[in-house]
């Protein structure tokens, strides 16, 4: 596994880092579909309380766990999952996840792209979805975009074009912030043209709203450990958090809820066609599905670096290979557009990670690698994802949220208690 780099500001680590999150707009897009029969302000409200969540439970005592090993998340996990555990769990688990959310970054890339183009007059009906044995797939030219871009980005990582990476990252997370910021203003001031009108129901606080963004988070969120590390103390940590995740991501949810409220936005882009303004909207459309693309290239070395930190003889080729498949074939079949139903699988399965590193945290004997599985971080661990995955398997227990935060609780709570008898003895 590569060591760490060497320590540098807030500006150049985690406020980048996290505000490509809180910028990107697969998770804002499905934000505002979230709730959208309730009014704004409950909405919003409901996202800043996560988001506070989000830098108070996950965020912080991650970063200081890693600004205090200076190490990677599987190494760092290791003392509560054993080194086996957090090969699997932080390792290749997350890795997994990683090559799932990029392929929901280029999903969203593609059909944006082809959005703004419609909105331009450029391109007809596209999206026509074929049955192949009793699948239904995107478009021909959809999957050939996705095809086309998966390709580009894979090779882009297997060049070893971190740097390009790293620049595209600091780049794109401002750059998307506005863009969004942008959209939201345009979609609410041609609010009547466009077609939909702002939500007026007010009914308290939002469970599922909540429940979407501390999900959604947690997989960055356990990242903490190594954007923490990469910082030089913890003023460094706390100003990149309070920067990238609790002010800009207080910005970009309300846009998002904004331009939720004016309807759905796979329709609201194309009624932009008969709009004064196509041209304008048909522009940030089009920049906005190609700044998507950055966290793609990101998630590809992710998944690339935690494989083969597992698997070290799986060749370039493989690994392509691989990396391709998972790509290209959660988008291939549309799976990739349901953004909430995997946020809340990747919540359950990160967020009692969170849940189990924060309590690490606080014990005296944190930073110790030991051997194999450690059954009470384990144990805590798989608690929390029960808790975290009952409405996402269960659809009786939909009320059942905020399930990711439960989690959390739950993880944090089982390994604050089964942890003290076995501080002492070996794995």
């Amino acid at each position: 596994m590569a060591p760490m780099p060497p320590p540098r500001g807030w500006a150049r680590t985690v406020a980048p880092a996290f505000l490509g999150v809180v910028t990107w707009f697969p998770l804002l897009d499905a934000l505002g579909a979230i709730d959208a029969g309730a009014a704004v302000g409950d909405r919003w409200l409901s996202c800043l309380l996560a988001l506070g969540a989000c830098y108070a439970l996950v965020y912080l005592p991650l970063a200081g766990l890693g600004l205090r090993t200076r190490g990677r998340l599987p190494v760092v996990a290791a003392s509560a999952l054993g080194a086996r555990g957090a090969e699997w769990i932080a390792g290749v688990l997350h890795g997994s996840f990683a090559a799932l959310w990029g392929s929901v970054a280029i999903w969203y890339s593609v059909r944006m792209t082809l959005d703004g183009l419609s909105a331009w007059g450029l391109l007809g009906h596209w999206d026509a979805r074929p049955e192949v044995m009793g699948v239904t797939l995107e478009s021909p030219l959809v999957l050939a975009s996705l095809a086309w871009w998966a390709f580009i980005i894979i090779a882009a990582n297997g060049l070893n074009l971190m740097g390009v990476i790293a620049a595209l990252m600091r780049v794109y997370a401002p750059f998307a912030g506005v863009l969004v910021v942008a959209a939201a203003a345009v979609a609410w001031w041609n609010g009547e043209a466009i077609g939909g009108g702002s939500a007026a129901r007010a009914g308290g606080f939002e469970p599922r709203s909540f429940q979407f963004v501390f999900a959604a988070f947690a997989f960055a969120g356990v990242m903490a450990v190594e954007w923490g590390a990469a910082t030089r103390d913890r003023r460094d940590a706390r100003l990149g958090g309070w920067t990238a995740i609790l002010a800009a991501g207080a910005v970009t949810t309300l846009a998002a809820i904004v331009l939720g409220s004016l309807g759905p936005m796979d329709t609201t882009w194309r009624r932009a066609a008969d709009s004064a303004d196509r041209w304008m909207i048909g522009a940030l459309v089009l920049l906005l599905g190609l700044a998507s693309l950055a966290p793609a290239c990101y998630a590809s070395s992710l998944f690339a670096s935690r494989f083969r930190a597992h698997w070290p003889g799986m060749g370039k080729w493989k690994g392509v290979g691989l990396s391709y498949l998972l790509f290209v074939v959660p988008g291939a079949v549309g799976f990739a557009g349901d953004v909430e139903t995997i946020a809340g699988i990747s919540g359950a399965l990160f967020a009692p990670l969170a849940g189990v590193l924060a309590v690490e945290a606080l014990r005296r004997d944190q930073g110790e690698i030991r051997p194999g599985w450690r059954i009470p971080g384990i144990a805590a661990w798989g608690a929390g994802v029960v808790v975290g995955l009952a409405p996402v398997v269960a659809p009786g227990l939909g009320r059942l949220q905020p399930a990711a935060l439960m989690g959390w609780g739950v993880a944090a709570a089982v390994y604050a208690v089964a942890a003290r008898p076995w501080a002492a003895r070996p794995s």
